[in-house]
């Protein structure tokens, strides 16, 4: 008997959904992880039970204008080799193109980082085991006056589970230090 037994199906509900990413949270991956390189973020069944972060350590909250920032999630499945690993995307701008943010973006490109997104009411986490890396950073002054004056920040990385929802209760202590 296989023990991937399919136990649930699906069925359209009402159309309640809205597409967008109205904050990013992020922090380096590695303060996620205890002195002894375990996770510290459980989760049961795709919801996270519980984060705790390095003493000290906190999410960073990105805020994003309405309708710039996405997510992606996809699987990418061998069937010679029975493997398969799940890619995750995060995309925001930021616009500006000061000396702090051109820092901000320069230290961003050196981590490995988890993401907690905000989507409507929902709260997903990305990056958990391995964390996002920059992959593009495209920034310029544009063209017309209305045209980004600033960055467009590309992540990815290549996990072994899909992304996690956060819990709002979870979420409400992404920007506290940690104290583990």
């Amino acid at each position: 008997m296989s023990s991937c037994a399919i136990t649930s199906g699906y069925a359209i509900d009402c159309i309640e959904s809205v597409g967008g990413v109205e904050v990013v949270y992020l922090i380096e991956n590695d303060y996620l992880y205890n002195a002894s390189g375990t996770s510290t973020v459980t989760s049961a069944s795709g919801v996270v039970t519980a984060l705790n972060k390095v003493s000290g350590k906190r999410f960073w909250k990105f805020e994003v204008p309405r309708g710039t920032a996405s997510t992606k999630n996809s699987i990418t499945a061998s069937i010679e080799n029975g493997t398969f690993f799940f890619t995750h995307e995060v995309s925001f701008p930021i616009n500006s193109r000061s000396a702090t943010i051109r820092n901000i973006v320069t230290t961003l490109a050196k981590n490995r980082l988890t993401f907690v997104t905000k989507e409507g009411d929902t709260y997903r986490m990305f990056g958990k085991e391995f964390g996002l890396q920059l992959a593009s950073a495209d920034a310029g002054s544009g063209t017309a006056l209305a045209d980004r004056n600033g960055y467009v920040l590309n992540f990815s990385s290549q996990e072994r589970e899909d992304f996690l929802v956060v819990p709002a209760n979870i979420a409400a202590t992404l920007e506290t230090a940690g104290t583990a």
